[in-house]
């Protein structure tokens, strides 16, 4: 059963690793407390990072009434993030120190590397006051510092090890923070624990949602997260689900991945590989896929539609010797990693018998077939030459890969067109012909696609053969 999820937004410019607990190793730097005055201007988020000045040039926050959980940010232009999280908001002062049994955290995002997180078990700790959460105006106010920890990693990305195996770890200090008036965003779908309120949601329905067993059992996330980053030229995406006792799943994706199945074969990334882990989050290690591969169904560059299916085997690749294996089954998702799309300017291109068809007019329009079926008609005319190339699909098609037919039977039919004279009667009609829609996201109605289709006179007049080839388009369906 999927479920209905709160939903955290990050952009950061970095790798997001999870932490696994193993024997600390002596930080450096020294803790200071949240501070009692706030200095910040109104609407500001500032902080001293590892001693320098941090100024946050986008600021935001997010309450969840249903799982009492706010989420406050600041982020700068350059990247770099300050990400602080506690449960139970009122005016008050709040612990920053991540354990198993909280979700309160904070979280420095840098513009390279790992992020430092305050988790208590390899000596992160940390302190938030708040000062002022007003529901009625929704702003929060207050002050923080925290001690970030994360594990040391050589020129490849691995870990650095001591002599007995165990990981390294380096803090940062955030202290001084302050935020003053920060206004929130109420997010009141999210679960943590309720009762599903749509139990069997349309497929086409663009909630985001995630599902997965764990061993069988539901893996029962009660916050979905999407981030993006950059591992030198490599673009990612990272999907993180978090159940209410920090057991996570994640998967990383490169953007350039596609449409398409493709298996988990890297154990050990450097961050810009596709790679599944599971984390227990009760301080055990990460499990990393050693077998099993994820089905991207529908990616997006413009919507940030990302759907997939996903399965693996995940172990411990450090443990030795046979390490224990879980499996993972049935998993998909459904998310947005741009989650304020809206509609688009109408594209659409094609070759035609190798050359550019160049249209000067571009038209979507809807037609009427029946009670039950209207289509989509996207014509791209050659104004000069007087020559047309159309497209006729249901408006309700969904995402997949579909055959195209030279006419139209029974009205669910794709075809594809085209027309050397318009006006002379004679029109070239796919046979055969492929039509992928590779996106559509149903809130913002943009629609994308691609085709390619041999053009035939169904009347047999004409002998010549035409061939339509690396078809693209984007358009916006009212």
């Amino acid at each position: 059963m999927k479920k209905t999820l709160l939903l955290n937004w990050m952009l950061v410019a970095l790798v997001a690793f999870n932490f696994t607990a193993c024997d600390n190793e002596p930080l450096e730097g020294q803790f200071v407390t949240a501070e009692e005055e706030n200095p910040a201007e109104e609407g500001q988020f500032i902080a001293t990072v590892a001693g320098a000045s941090f100024t946050a040039d986008i600021v935001g926050a997010t309450y969840a009434p249903t799982a009492n959980v706010i989420s406050i940010r600041g982020i700068k232009s350059n990247g770099e993030v300050v990400l602080l999280t506690v449960a139970n908001p009122e005016a008050g002062t709040f612990s920053l120190t991540a354990t198993p049994a909280t979700v309160n955290s904070g979280t420095y995002f840098p513009t390279n590397g790992d992020f430092y997180y305050s988790e208590g078990v390899n000596g992160g700790t940390g302190e938030m006051t708040i000062t002022e959460f007003d529901q009625e105006a929704q702003t929060v106010t207050g002050t923080f510092s925290f001690l970030g920890v994360r594990e040391q990693t050589d020129a490849s990305g691995n870990p650095v090890l001591d002599g007995q195996g165990n990981p390294l770890y380096e803090s940062s200090a955030i202290s001084a923070g302050s935020f003053n008036t920060i206004p929130f965003e109420v997010d009141d779908t999210g679960g943590g624990g309720g009762d599903d309120p749509d139990p069997d949601p349309d497929p086409t329905d663009p909630e985001d949602s995630f599902f997965a067993l764990f061993e069988g059992v539901e893996f029962e996330d009660m916050e979905l997260v999407v981030n993006q980053y950059t591992v030198g030229a490599v673009d990612m995406l990272s999907v993180v689900a978090t159940q209410a006792n920090n057991a996570t799943m994640r998967i990383d994706i490169p953007k350039n991945l596609g449409i398409g199945t493709h298996d988990f074969t890297v154990p050990i990334s450097d961050g810009s590989n596709l790679i599944a882990i599971y984390n227990d989050g009760q301080g055990g290690e990460n499990q990393t896929s050693e077998s099993g591969s994820i089905t991207i169904t529908e990616y997006s560059e413009i919507t940030g539609k990302l759907a997939a299916t996903f399965n693996f085997e995940a172990s411990n690749p450090f443990e030795d010797p046979a390490p224990e294996v879980f499996s993972i089954t049935e998993g998909e998702f459904n998310v947005d990693f741009i989650p304020d799309s809206t509609g688009v300017e109408n594209m659409f291109t094609a070759d035609l018998d190798e050359v550019m068809f160049e249209s000067t007019l571009l038209e979507v329009t809807e037609e009427f077939y029946s009670d039950e079926i209207d289509h989509i008609v996207i014509t791209a005319t050659n104004e000069t030459d007087n020559r047309s190339m159309t497209l006729k699909f249901p408006k309700g098609i969904a995402v997949g890969s579909y055959e195209m037919s030279p006419e139209f039977v029974t009205g669910d039919e794709k075809v594809g067109i085209y027309t050397p004279e318009i006006g002379s009667g004679l029109i070239f009609s796919s046979n055969p012909g492929t039509l992928n829609i590779t996106s559509y996201e149903i809130s913002s109605g943009v629609l994308e696609g691609n085709f390619s289709f041999t053009a035939v006179d169904g009347g047999g007049v004409d002998p010549t053969i035409y061939e339509v080839t690396n078809g693209t388009f984007v358009i916006t369906v009212q």
